[in-house]
């Protein structure tokens, strides 16, 4: 057993039934004992073990565990304890240990290695204590390197360093003393004096500053100006830190501003040169993306009244206009439309106004240019009757919209104060007319187009329905020919002999005149083999083949239909027929639910013997039939998403109560909420429902 030679001392340090290791582990200091001439560590408290890092310790050569370089001087007077038997004690002694996060930090010491005896008498082994001392270490080190620093910095003379107590200057390096026009004798003499040298207008802060500084140890940098022995202003950038606070003393760091004062005017001087050129290209590099703007909005315009608002609004944005108006021009006259910032009864006086008359609107039109008018003189001068008292708007712009040569139309802009302007300015609204006028002619052709694309689609459909004895009738059509295109869905109810009748829906493919040809090919093709065959899939077999033989290229459609018998008991016998088209909906009378009546059919067009089946069912009096367009179940939302299906039925089964035109307008009524933009395709919804028998007939 190993002994320090004074067992006594370390049993008054434990209790009764106190451990020697409970001890140990509460020391604040590193305590182990290492055995042998190997150092094998067989004795470590919990800050001994902290310093491996939590690798194995006890059982191994020291050396083994702290292996680097730096360790080898502690374990080699480790060694000489054991050799010479006389203690070893050092300071701030470097060594190298693992850190919390396992890696390796360098750390210091101080430590007393004590030899441990045997019973014998012979050494066998060390007592370690050792106290880290790193922080303490690092610390001085760190204030050292900032002394170093702060001494560079005040031999560099590059920014002033001043070292102050309360009321005088104690020490400043050269640059300080050239900044404020003194030397070492004005120092030494007391004459360079923080108050003295700051001018009345700065004192309050300065004060603030001070107290500052007291508070927070540390202020700035900051702001300033000094007036030196020379009665030289200097403005300065100041900055200060607190060395003690009692008694007070500070040091200050200044850096001239001078010279970056003088730069700035200079700076200053050659902006304001460029300030108004590059005024002038931003202008216009802003009226080039504000046209850009104009002339993608124009691109969506599709009325003259869409024109008119998007040009006044851009206008009187790019020259701060403070009303503005467009109109119309015809041969001998104008004709106020969209107008903003005016008074309501004197624009009422204006809404139409003679072409040949004295006024600059009217000249401009006249002279195919605009007429600017800068302030009431400029009015006094050219338009005298004009002038009012007082004058509301004494600056005006009128812009003609010439397309080709001829005015479609003009703008007026007013200023309520008076306005030089200038040749980009005329540019602009030049460039603006241009594109306005472009826009106009682009409106008019695109009304023109919707207008016979409305007239077309028109000629395409039945003009009236035959009215059907026992049977209400509702429909309900949207075209897309209202954006100049002609769509392609249909539909059709006509008799076929007294007591039978044939109704129809259907789709062709495509847009525009190819289906304008192949809509007006279907329906009458179905209305003239009406008159010779019974059933439906012989009349669609025959729509079929006329479709694969017409002379242009070939096209192909859906197409539902039923005809309709009346029958004893005061309803239908309805036979259906589809050649591709979505399956028609039935509600009966005193159900709750929808059903589609499966009448499975091939596309018309496209196979020389399609595949066409038929259905045939009875129409009890309160039944209703449904038959749509794909128009309805495709219609999106603004998210994209589909009516569909099952939003169908549940529209019809909402409205079964009602009579066929309720029915009709609620089925819609539901998919325009859906799709509140304009429709992507056109939309048919016919709906037929018995009459009880007492009950008139209609068509709606």
């Amino acid at each position: 057993m190993m002994s320090t030679g004074e067992p006594t001392l370390l049993s008054s340090l434990t209790g009764p039934g106190q451990d020697v290791a409970d001890l140990l582990d509460a020391l604040p200091a590193v305590v182990g004992v290492l055995r042998g001439a190997d150092l094998v560590v067989e004795l470590a408290n919990p800050r001994f073990r902290d310093l491996a890092g939590g690798r194995p310790l006890l059982g191994r050569p020291a050396g083994e565990v702290f292996g680097q370089p730096e360790n080898r001087p502690l374990l080699d007077l480790a060694e000489e304890v054991i050799a010479t038997g006389e203690p070893r004690r050092g300071a701030e002694a470097p060594a190298r240990v693992m850190g919390e996060d396992r890696g390796e930090r360098p750390a210091w010491f101080d430590f007393v290695l004590l030899p441990l005896r045997g019973d014998s008498g012979v050494i066998e082994g060390v007592l370690v204590h050792a106290v880290e001392v790193s922080r303490q270490v690092q610390a001085r080190e760190q204030l050292g390197e900032s002394e170093r620093r702060l001494r560079a910095l005040v031999d560099a003379n590059i920014v002033g360093v001043v070292i102050a107590d309360g009321e005088r200057t104690l020490e400043a390096n050269d640059a300080m003393l050239r900044m404020v026009g003194a030397d070492r004798a004005a120092l030494e003499a007391g004459r360079v004096r923080w108050r003295d040298m700051t001018p009345p207008e700065w004192r309050a802060n300065d004060e603030r500053m001070m107290t500052t500084l007291v508070e927070t140890g540390r202020v700035g940098p900051f702001e300033k100006e000094l007036v030196g022995l020379d009665g030289r202003r200097l403005p300065v950038l100041l900055g200060a830190a607190l060395l003690e606070r009692d008694p007070f003393l500070c040091v200050a760091f200044m850096l001239d501003l001078s010279e970056r004062r003088a730069s700035e005017r200079e700076r200053e001087r050659l902006l304001a040169r460029e300030r108004e050129a590059r005024r002038e290209a931003e202008l216009a590099a802003g009226r080039i993306g504000r046209l850009q703007t104009v002339t993608a909005a124009l691109s969506a315009a599709m009325s003259a009244e869409d024109v008119g608002r998007i040009v006044v609004a851009e206008a009187m944005a790019a020259l701060g206009a403070d009303a503005g108006l467009v109109a119309d021009i015809g041969e001998s006259e104008g004709v106020i439309g969209h107008a903003v910032g005016y008074e309501e009864d004197k624009l009422a006086a204006w809404s139409r106004f003679p072409l040949d008359e004295l006024s600059p609107l009217g000249d401009a039109v006249r002279a195919g240019e605009p007429v600017l008018i800068s302030d009431e003189k400029d009015w006094g001068g050219r338009y005298p009757a004009l002038l009012e008292d007082p004058i509301e708007f004494p600056a005006f712009a009128g812009v003609p919209f010439v397309f080709h040569g001829r005015a479609l139309g003009a703008m007026a802009l007013s200023f309520r104060s008076p306005r030089v302007f200038t040749a980009d300015d005329r540019g602009f609204l030049v460039a603006l007319g241009r594109q306005a006028a472009q826009a106009l002619e682009r409106a008019r052709l695109y009304e023109e187009r919707a207008y016979v694309a409305r007239t077309l689609q028109e000629g395409l459909l039945p003009s009236n329905l035959t009215p059907v004895p026992g049977l209400e009738v509702a429909v309900r059509y949207h075209s897309i020919s209202d954006g100049g295109r002609v769509g392609g869905d249909f539909y059709d109810l006509f008799d076929i002999a007294g007591d039978r009748w044939l109704v129809a829906v259907g789709d062709v493919c495509g847009k525009g005149t190819a289906a304008a040809v192949l809509t007006g090919l279907s329906r009458h093709t179905l209305r003239a083999i009406a008159m010779r065959e019974r059933e439906p899939v012989a009349m669609l077999a025959f729509l079929n083949e006329a479709l694969r033989r017409q002379a242009t290229a070939p096209g192909f459609c859906t197409v539902s239909c039923a005809t309709l018998t009346r029958i004893a008991t005061g309803g239908f016998e309805a036979s259906l027929a589809s050649g591709g088209h979505p399956y028609p909906l039935l509600a009966r009378a005193g159900g709750e639910g929808v059903e589609e009546v499966a009448v499975p059919g091939t596309l018309l067009g496209v196979e020389p013997v399609p595949r066409l089946d038929q259905v045939t069912l009875r129409l009890e009096p309160g039944d209703v039939l449904m038959l749509y367009t794909d128009g309805a179940t495709d219609a999106r939302s603004p998210g994209g998403e589909h009516f569909g299906e099952a939003r169908l039925h549940a529209a019809l089964a909402a409205a079964r109560g009602g009579d066929a035109d309720a029915i009709a307008e609620a089925v819609d009524e539901e998919v325009r909420a859906w799709e509140p933009a304009r429709p992507r395709d056109d939309r048919a919804i016919v709906v037929l429902r018995v009459l009880p028998a007492a009950a008139p007939n209609g068509s709606r």
